[in-house]
C-alpha cells in the first residue's frame, strides 16, 4: 500500500470515531483526537502494521479523551486566571 493510501484510511478511520467520540462530547476537534493518537496512543504503544493502529483508533475511549483534553488545559502556559477571569467577563 502506498503512504497516500494509508494515510486515507487512518483519516477516515479517526473521523468515524470522531462522530462516535461527539455523541458524548460534542466540543472535541479533529486536531484534539488526533493530538491524543500521537501523544498517548503511539508513544505508549508498539504499532507495527495498520491493524494495530485500526485496533488501537476504534478502542479510544471517550473518558480518557476527555481526561487527556482537561489535563492539557490544565497545563497550558498561556492560560492564566486572569486571561479566564477577561474571557469570562466578555461573555
Amino acid at each position: 500500500m502506498n503512504e497516500n493510501y494509508l494515510k486515507e484510511i487512518i483519516y477516515e478511520m479517526l473521523d468515524l470515531k470522531l462522530t462516535e467520540v461527539r455523541k458524548e462530547y460534542n466540543n472535541i476537534t479533529f486536531n484534539d483526537l488526533i493530538s491524543y493518537l500521537k501523544d498517548i496512543i503511539i508513544k505508549n504503544n508498539k504499532i507495527m502494521d495498520l491493524n494495530d493502529l485500526s485496533f488501537f483508533i476504534m478502542n479510544i475511549k471517550v473518558n480518557k479523551v476527555f481526561e487527556y483534553l482537561n489535563l492539557n488545559a490544565i497545563l497550558d502556559k498561556s492560560s492564566s486566571i486572569e486571561a479566564d477571569l477577561k474571557s469570562i467577563l466578555e461573555r
